[in-house]
């Protein structure tokens, strides 16, 4: 009987080994990384890829390319991929993004104005709060007012500064 040595295993896999435990060892929680392992994660890797590769041809109704788009589609509509959708978003135009933008900006504004009594610091930290989660873009006009009142200036004390520099 002939026994199986242990390179034919090796030749299963198309991606680097090298390369894949590269990738593990920039993690912090990683030391040491067993033979066993690499290939295990190597193979787990490279199903993963042909899975998902596979379902955007599927999406792709059997096209001749593959496409970025294809593959954003099935991340973007299948739940067990839910936690590549912000790795993988799917392309817009600039157009479609400004008027995203133009849309944010338009319901910030309603909502500000609803709740325009509110104080400068009460507004300065409702800003801040979601800023977290989103980026927002703010006024010309506010962000000169928000600098100043985060450095102690109002308005008027900033421009009796300016006013001392001119003499």
């Amino acid at each position: 009987m002939a026994s199986q040595p242990t390179t034919p295993k090796l030749k299963e896999l198309r991606l680097p080994m090298s390369r894949v435990k590269t990738i593990m060892k920039s993690s912090p929680h990683v030391d040491s990384i067993a033979q066993d392992g690499l290939f295990l994660v190597t193979k787990a890797t490279e199903m993963f890829i042909h899975y998902l590769a596979e379902d955007a041809h599927t999406e792709a109704n059997k096209c001749q390319s593959l496409d970025y788009k294809h593959l954003a589609e099935v991340v973007q509509t299948n739940e067990t991929l839910e936690f590549l959708k912000e790795i993988m978003p799917r392309k817009i135009t600039v157009r479609q993004f400004k008027e995203i933008m133009a849309e944010k900006e338009a319901s910030l504004r309603s909502s500000s104005s609803e709740s325009s009594s509110d104080s400068d610091s009460d507004s300065q930290s409702d800003s801040e709060s979601t800023s977290g989660s989103e980026s927002v873009k703010v006024d010309a006009d506010n962000s000169d007012s928000d600098t100043n009142a985060e450095n102690g200036k109002t308005p008027s004390s900033d421009q009796s500064d300016s006013s001392d520099d001119e003499k």
